[in-house]
This record gives structure tokens, sequence and C-alpha cells, in this order.
């Protein structure tokens, strides 16, 4: 019974000593292009780069993303809000180097 007392507080100690796992922030990038011109020019970027991409508009920006494609793995999401004097643009799950990071980097 003791060492199963034992047992129990090394892989609580274990546990509790192995490192976690950290999610970055999502701080969101911001422009001073209108949105509908930063969802112009995006949507050119991917089309250049022949990536598939779909937009849902909303009344202060939309959504982009690449979900439901046969050959995307693991989709993206940009969400593009207007927020008066300037535009916030979230990317979320984008690959590093990708088409949607550099189409938002060519288009802020």
């Amino acid at each position: 019974m003791r060492s199963l007392g034992v047992i129990t507080l090394l892989s609580v100690a274990a546990t509790a000593a192995a490192p976690a796992r950290l999610q970055p922030a999502n701080v969101p990038l911001v422009t001073a292009k209108s949105a509908s011109a930063f969802v112009d020019c995006f949507a050119a970027s991917q089309d250049q780069r022949r990536a598939p991409w779909w937009f849902v508009p909303k009344g202060d920006g939309g959504t982009f993303s690449n979900l439901g494609s046969p050959s995307v793995r693991a989709p993206y999401f940009l969400v593009v809000s207007d927020r008066g004097g300037h535009r916030e643009l979230t990317i979320k799950d984008a690959a590093p180097g990708g088409p949607a990071i550099q189409g938002v980097r060519q288009c802020m």
C-alpha cells in the first residue's frame, strides 16, 4: 500500500514538472487599408498563388479560410475586423511562410 502511495506521488510530481504547451497569443495585426481594399488584395494574392480560399463577409469585415478544400490538411482562418480608424487582422493555424501568411504580408 505504501509503494502505491509513493508511485502515485512520483507520477503526480512528474506530471506537474512537465513543461506545459503554451499557445501563442493571437495578437491582431493592424492595417490602415480599408477592409474592402485588404479583402480584394488578399483574394488576388491567393489567386496568384493558386491557393484555395473562400470569404464570408460580415458587417465589419469578414473571414477568409481554406477549410473544405480537398488539398488542405490544416485549414487557416483569417478574420478581418473594421475598428474605425484601422482594421485588425487575426490569423489562426496558418502554415508559417504559407500562402495565407504571404498574402497578409503583401496586403498589409
